[in-house]
């Protein structure tokens, strides 16, 4: 007698959960760089190269990128800029967590402030907030048929089961180059003050072999033209990619929980075909976190047992998620802000945003979404004679995502986008803000399932088979199956469906059976 058998894929979800560290640095300016007179944008992102599950809690490793650009004079005619990297490892603790866990972490630079100690130090101050699940993989080898060429009068209980699994998941590199040019009525660059990318519009598509990666690369440059008797110069620009990502598993049909993140990007300045400096190379690189869902449909062996010997089969309970809800619930936010103090609005020269989760509750009717829209504008203040300045505001917003069915045992993950950000001016002293936010939802019912892992055989219980009557009358009990009358008795379903005459495997609770031993 032989077992067939298959693998299963699959995880539970075993902790969920968000949390808060900070990180306190001082940067020092590089001996090439002028001396600081006054900070203007300050850029900050968190990169996360690894992490680790241990016993209980889990380890992360990652970078703060930052960009700082400053003035060198008090007149805000000279600039510099530098950049770097602050690394960081930190310890969060997870209970039940156990190593060979998956960790799934999505971060976000809730705050970062940056202030001059002196002309050469800053300080740099840092909150980062990260969204965690810890997963447990659960893979194992179950019995879907049996092979008896010794023809033992094995009877075998089979069932189907449906389930949504987890096809593939981890991360990858891609990188994106483009080169474009300066708009049409901006001069040629001369010296580059700032330079910024953002990402909007992200979407990851399925199929059949590869992933498409698409969004919109958000293009902000400062600089000083060739004409030294011109203002600083300054331009937006939209640049829509799209990239393919092989994956041989990866279908049309499948359902994708991928999203990307910016990670760092380079803009050089190079000649066109006249030899004027109007091109721009702009090379970004993201990590690719790929989740990749398939349905799975599978005949699985349930019982099985014979006659003739003592089949006892070794089972598992194992969780088994059904997809109850993927959808792109979109929302817009609109808030009008009031500049600080001793600051005033001359000209909007860029806006740029983030998006994080705070906190999300269930309702219901579905699930509750609180979170925070950070914004950073670069202006030209009229209260400083028109020199270029940069301001931050925070965003508050609620959204409730409709979730029909929604129960306690329901697992879900929310992952936001951020589509579109303008900043209006309405006056010297308010600025209306106005953004387009995504959340996409993956919302998964759960329940238990059992699974045959082996099957010990063994010679029949001869004395308790002897001891059976060889007819039994017998009234049917609540939670009574053919199968188990069946097996508890030594005989066969067909059998007892035969000898009362019943046309189908069903049974009510009060029937009398009759029970002839095989």
């Amino acid at each position: 007698m032989e077992f067939i058998k298959r693998e299963i894929r699959n995880y539970t979800w075993k902790v969920k959960n968000a949390m808060q560290f900070t990180i306190d640095d001082t940067i020092n300016v590089p001996e090439n760089l002028l001396d600081m007179e006054r900070l203007v944008l300050v850029k900050g992102n968190i990169v996360i190269d690894e992490t680790q599950a241990m016993v209980d809690r889990f380890q992360i490793k990652g970078n703060l990128n930052y960009q700082i650009l400053y003035s060198a004079d008090k007149e805000g005619n000279v600039f510099d800029s530098l950049s770097g990297k602050v690394p960081f490892v930190e310890y969060i603790n997870a209970d039940g967590t156990n190593e060979g866990d998956y960790i799934e972490v999505h971060s976000s630079l809730n705050d970062l402030t940056v202030a001059m100690l002196h002309s050469r130090k800053l300080s740099l101050k840092a909150l980062i907030g990260i969204d965690y699940q810890v997963k447990e993989n659960e893979n194992f080898q179950a019995v879907i048929g049996i092979e008896d060429e010794e023809e033992n009068a094995i009877e075998i209980l089979n069932g189907s089961l449906s389930m949504m699994s987890l096809q593939l998941q981890k991360k990858e590199k891609m990188r994106i180059d483009e080169q474009v040019e300066i708009p049409a009525n901006k001069p040629n660059i001369y010296q580059v003050i700032w330079k910024s990318v953002t990402v909007t519009n992200t979407q990851m598509k399925s199929g059949d072999g590869y992933l498409t990666a698409s969004g919109n690369l958000n293009i902000f440059l400062i600089y000083r033209a060739e004409e030294e008797d011109m203002p600083i110069q300054f331009f937006t620009m939209e640049v829509p990619f799209e990239k393919q990502i092989e994956e041989e598993v990866c279908s049309e049909d499948m359902i994708s929980g991928s999203f990307l993140s910016l990670d760092q990007y380079h803009i050089t300045v190079i000649p066109d075909e006249s030899g004027e400096d109007r091109l721009m190379d702009i090379a970004s690189d993201f990590t690719v976190e790929i989740k990749l869902y398939g349905n799975e449909e599978m005949n699985l062996v349930r019982d099985a047992y014979s006659t003739e010997m003592e089949i006892n089969p070794e089972w598992r309970t194992f969780n088994v998620q059904h997809l109850l809800l993927r959808n792109c619930a979109k929302m817009k936010v609109s808030e009008t802000v009031s500049m600080p103090k001793q600051q005033s609005v001359l000209q909007i020269c860029h806006v740029e945003g983030s998006v994080s989760i705070e906190e999300t509750e269930r309702t219901n009717k579905g699930i509750l979404v609180d979170g925070v829209l950070g914004t950073q504008i670069t202006y030209m203040n009229k209260a400083e004679k028109g020199t270029l300045s940069s301001v931050t505001f925070d965003i508050p917003f609620s959204h409730e995502i409709e979730v029909t069915g929604m129960k306690e045992d329901i697992t879900y993950s929310i992952i936001p986008f951020l589509d579109q950000i303008t900043a209006l001016q309405l006056n010297e002293n308010q600025i209306e803000i106005k953004a387009e936010i995504s959340l996409e939802v993956l919302a998964f019912s759960n329940e238990q399932a059992k699974a045959v892992l082996d099957m010990k055989v063994e010679p029949i219980n001869q004395q308790r088979k002897k001891e059976l009557p060889g007819v039994v009358g017998y009234i049917v009990k609540k939670d009574d199956t053919l199968w188990g009358i069946a097996k508890n008795y030594y005989t066969t379903v067909n059998r007892l469906k035969q000898i009362n005459d019943l046309d189908s495997d069903y049974i009510n609770v009060g029937d009398k059976l009759v029970i002839v031993k095989e």
